[in-house]
């Protein structure tokens, strides 16, 4: 019997999905997280779901994990203090930055503080050329005082970004073998592997960023380990990173900011395969959790990827997928600003407390509140009654710091803060879809988190979305993501070729060189050759350019152009759909080569469910009356696990679940597909 878990750690929640592949059986778990000591709530509640249904620890298969650790560290500024070393002459590249500025026309503007405090920034009298050819050598006498003095700072993390360490990384490397020999228990993070391309800055922030979080992170895995060997779960520990793909733990462990966006990228991987499954490949997915609001885009069947990303105020350039992450959950605090204005967030009341229904402490409205005094909530049936809610307390809390002090009611102050809330989360949607140039129309808006339900009708009305898609178990849909995932692993060359002085066998002999290193690593890993994909693809841009497009092909077409002349076209059509403008005239360049090694994975199947007709009334449970649209209404309540393929439920409409509630309007209307997703169709066009 295989079994394969999946585990997402929110900032609220964590969520665990348990698939027996045997007998094609999902079964679902929800429980508070444990923030002090995050790696307890995951083996807990994996030994919880096992027991529940009848499975033991040695029938886990495979173990996959969401995590946050790398992001929440990042955020609160909380990492391990790193030595940086560079090239003599560059040890204020992390401080000066790029020229561009946040905001153009503000003189005032504060960029973040660097990572690395300029006297932990140390120089090393090396000098390597951009063709890969030494022109100042590094000896171990000459660093030898330099080693002695890291040593004396008691600091056992250290970034290091030579000057053109991606062409050749030999002195990189021997930095790294010196300061092990000398240092006992040192990491050392070398920029030649973590980000081997060319723009120093770039790669520098990024390594700073993996040596800071390293400590934490690597701890976390280890500790998890150690974990799931004790509870008897065979099963290696399988990451997810900020590409959507998956790695053993291990490699997570030195190449941790790949895990920066890890729990965010599942449930945007979730999004897209929901999606598709229902049939839509133009997607927009809000997932919201307790703590935050996560925004992915999916066009013609595939997500965006962001050529790089801030968090924290730290420039991070890796592979990730473009998501767009704001302070809008279940726990986002409602509270008064010194104008007497609402506002929602980005603070969090999280898992301990909570919010103020919990009845675990805490006294600050949030949105879970809201919904509870608006009555979209059913007290009684909070994770399907395992946690009992105090309708009394979320009154209490909202009266007491927000009505009141504004002189509305308490049902007008719950709907205020939904109000609000609602607007976050639209202008993180407006970023990926209208300022990216996609037109929201036409798209399905795909909801889920344990609050998504709530609220994703609302942002699609906003936006005349026509769709909306609720996925049969929403409350964990991240966690149902990491078992939809892949291993994958980006690998990269900088290149700096110009077109016409090159041939296409010269791209195939270095898309060969990267496919050799994909299989000694992938292997390493436990993938079977047989299993893997690779995706190639060029960085190209006009000569004089600072920035480059990606062009895709397969790496059989390209064997079969005897001349860039195809690659260019691609490129330049690329360029009129990004820019609207392209030159015919002016030459190319080649910036960097790049390959993507997919180990394929099998993916679990749900079962259609069973077919019933248009009458929900299998699936009733009461009339309540529900807050909406500045009144009470009657409103029909539903269970979600007794409707039935075919069903058709008018608006208004609360449907309940053990890990979500869905609610929608008047003349709204949801249907049941044959994988029990509920399209909520809005008829706007």
């Amino acid at each position: 019997m295989a079994v394969r878990i999946g585990v997402d750690v929110g900032g609220t929640f964590t969520d665990i999905v348990c698939f027996d592949e045997g007998k094609g059986v999902l079964a679902l778990l929800k429980i508070p997280s444990t923030p002090k000591e995050p790696n307890r709530a995951v083996v807990d509640g994996t030994l919880r779901i096992l027991k529940q249904n009848h499975l033991g620890p040695a029938s886990v298969k495979f173990f996959i994990h969401g995590t946050t650790v790398a992001t929440n560290t990042l955020l609160q500024h909380n990492g391990a203090p790193v030595v940086l070393l560079v090239t003599k002459g560059f040890r204020d590249v992390l401080q000066i930055m790029r020229q561009d500025r946040p905001r153009l026309y503000d003189f005032f503007v504060q960029r973040p503080d660097p990572l690395v405090p300029r006297n932990l920034r140390m120089e090393v009298p090396e000098r390597m050329l951009y063709t890969g050819k030494v022109g100042v050598p590094m000896s171990a006498e000459a660093v030898a005082d330099l080693i002695c003095r890291v040593k004396e700072l008691d600091i056992l993390d250290v970034a290091v970004c030579l000057l053109h360490s991606y062409a050749n990384p030999d002195h990189e490397q021997r930095l790294r073998s010196w300061l092990e020999e000398r240092i006992p228990g040192v990491r050392v993070s070398l920029s030649s592997e973590i980000l081997p391309e060319f723009k120093e800055f770039e790669r520098m922030s990024t390594t700073v960023v993996n040596a800071y979080v390293l400590p934490k992170v690597a701890k976390y895995f280890q500790d998890l380990d150690q974990g799931l060997a004790e509870a008897r779960i065979r099963s290696r520990l399988h990451i997810m990173q900020s590409n959507g793909g998956l790695v053993p733990s291990q490699t997570a462990q030195r190449h941790c900011v790949s895990t920066i966006l890890s729990g965010p990228a599942a449930g945007a991987l979730s999004g897209l395969r929901l999606g598709q499954q229902a049939g839509f490949n133009n997607l927009i997915s809000i997932d919201v959790g307790g703590t935050s609001a996560d925004v992915s885009v999916a066009h013609d069947g595939h997500l965006h990827f962001a050529e790089e990303s801030e968090i924290g105020g730290q420039v991070i350039k890796i592979p990730m997928i473009d998501i767009q992450t704001v302070g809008a959950g279940g726990g986002s605090i409602a509270w008064i600003d010194r104008g007497g204005g609402l506002q929602v967030g980005p603070h969090s009341a999280g898992a301990d407390p909570g919010p103020a229904c919990y009845a675990a402490g805490g006294n600050q409205p949030t949105v879970t509140d809201a919904n509870v005094v608006l009555r979209r909530l059913n007290p009684d049936y909070f994770l399907g009654g395992a946690l009992k809610i105090s309708a009394a307390l979320a009154a209490s809390a909202i009266r007491e710091k927000i009505s009141a002090p504004l002189g509305l009611s308490l049902e007008e102050a719950a709907e205020g803060i939904l109000r609000i809330i609602n607007a976050v989360m639209v202008k993180a949607v407006r970023r990926l879809s209208v300022e990216k140039g996609y037109d929201p129309r036409d798209f399905t808006l795909v909801g889920f988190g344990g609050g998504g339900p709530l609220h994703t009708v609302d942002l699609a009305m906003d936006f005349q979305i026509p769709r909306v898609l609720i996925p049969p178990v929403p409350g964990v849909s991240s966690a149902l993501g990491l078992l939809t995932a892949d291993f994958r692993h980006d690998y990269v060359r900088t290149l700096l070729w110009k077109t016409i002085e090159h041939r296409v066998a010269n791209i195939v002999g270095q898309l060969e060189m990267l496919k050799a290193q994909a299989h000694i690593q992938m292997k390493s890993e436990g993938i079977r050759s047989k299993t893997i994909v690779y995706y190639p693809s060029v960085e190209m841009r006009y000569q004089g350019q600072g920035y480059s497009l990606e062009v895709h092909f397969t790496i059989r077409e390209l064997s079969n152009w005897n001349s860039f002349h195809e690659l260019e076209k691609r490129f330049r059509n690329l360029h009129q759909t990004t820019f609207g403008y392209s030159d015919s005239s002016s030459p190319t360049e080649i910036v960097n080569v790049r390959l993507v090694g997919i180990g394929e994975l099998p993916r679990p199947q749900l079962p259609p469910i069973v077919r019933g007709k248009k009458d929900p009334s299998g699936a009733f449970k009461e009339i309540r009356k529900v807050y909406f649209q500045g009144g009470w209404n009657k409103t029909k309540v539903y269970e979600r696990s007794r409707l039935k393929y075919g069903n058709q439920i008018p608006g208004p409409a609360v449907i309940e679940q053990p890990d979500s509630t869905t609610f929608f309007y008047p003349e709204q209307t949801a249907v049941v597909d044959n994988l029990g997703n509920l399209l909520i169709q809005l008829g706007a066009k």
